[in-house]
């Protein structure tokens, strides 16, 4: 099983949502959306720091256990070396891939062919799906192969692989419904 974990935000309210999905079909196996006040500013290569309070509240709601969780954001591919991705996986002791839609410009970084190096470090693939497509870095108890083949397998005809697409559908649903009272 694998889950995709992402948040929407309107103003100081946030929407998360993770979907866990059965692998490698693809079939929504459960969905969850959880709501908080927004307490910490978005700062570039912080974004765990504002993200983790959805993040924690879904993990206790989730039902089932996923064999890896997609959070969108970057993982080894940060400065250093911890994005969201691996932020939580960290702190949770699961195996976990980030999935950014650009990179991020860092000092040091090298791209070599589809693979991105940061300090000499392999921490990065480009996937692509035709013309546009997404970074993955390893998050935490994965390798890079192995994240850029379970991102590859959940590629559906979208920039962002499935289980992303759909956290990230149900997020922005969520707060646009929060916020007009449905």
């Amino acid at each position: 099983m694998v889950c995709g974990m992402d948040v929407s935000y309107r103003g100081v309210r946030g929407a998360g949502a993770a979907v866990v999905l059965s692998y490698p079909d693809l079939k929504i196996l459960e969905k969850k959306v959880a709501f908080r006040s927004v307490v910490v500013p978005y700062t570039p290569t912080f974004l765990a720091f504002r993200e983790m309070p959805f993040f924690t509240a879904l993990m206790r709601r989730l039902e089932m256990r996923p064999d890896v969780f997609m959070i969108d954001g970057h993982g080894t591919y940060h400065p250093v070396f911890c994005g969201s991705a691996s932020h939580f996986g960290v702190v949770f002791n699961v195996s976990t891939i980030g999935v950014a839609g650009g990179l991020m410009g860092l000092e040091g970084e090298v791209k070599d062919g589809g693979t991105i190096l940061l300090k000499g470090r392999r921490v990065g693939m480009a996937i692509r799906d035709g013309k546009r497509g997404v970074y993955v870095s390893v998050g935490h108890k994965m390798s890079l192969d192995l994240a850029a083949s379970i991102v590859r397998g959940c590629i559906r005809g979208h920039r962002k692989p499935e289980p992303l697409f759909l956290a990230d559908s149900i997020s922005r649903g969520a707060i646009r419904g929060e916020l007009h009272g449905q």
